[in-house]
């Protein structure tokens, strides 16, 4: 109930994910990729803002989730969060009490991920998603807003995506 609308679909779909790969355990590396597939979540926003390739951030992404032992036959198909993951969620909780957000979200979940340590962790930072980024471009696309609600990508920059900035162009 402490997640918003997109975090608990992208939980959901990092599920998915590792079952159809067959992996027992949801590590960060499914949630970041389930993440840069959600095109009208924050993250790609957030990424593009910080010139970040993200067809090459997929692909470590994809290497990554390749590295990952998988199973089949008996016991296959019960997916659970690694311990990795769930210590990811708390850190994501922490982040939006920091943030002063009632809900977690992507960014919130995504700077969790980045300070993991892990492989996502690597590849984030290595591809220029550092924590001091992110948070700066998050400042951008929020405007100083809080996390009020369980839908607040609706309200993240909404002038940028229902208009054309004609002087830009």
């Amino acid at each position: 109930d402490k997640f918003t609308l997109k975090a608990q679909e992208i939980i959901q779909s990092s599920q998915e994910l590792a079952d159809r790969l067959g992996h027992q355990q949801i590590e960060p590396e499914h949630i970041v990729r389930t993440m840069l597939q959600l095109r009208d979540g924050i993250v790609p926003p957030l990424l593009g803002k910080l010139g970040i390739n993200q067809g090459q951030l997929e692909k470590d992404m994809e290497a990554a989730l390749g590295r990952l032992p998988r199973i089949s036959g008996e016991g296959a198909g019960q997916t659970y969060l690694s311990s990795r993951a769930k210590a990811v969620l708390d850190q994501a909780s922490k982040e939006a009490e920091q943030m002063k957000d009632k809900f977690v979200g992507l960014e919130h979940i995504l700077m969790a991920i980045v300070d993991e340590g892990g492989d996502a962790s690597e590849i984030l930072v290595r591809n220029g998603a550092s924590r001091d980024a992110l948070l700066r471009v998050l400042a951008d696309i929020r405007g100083g807003h809080q996390i009020t609600d369980q839908n607040p990508e609706d309200k993240y920059q909404a002038l940028e995506r229902v208009s054309q900035d004609l002087t830009a162009m």
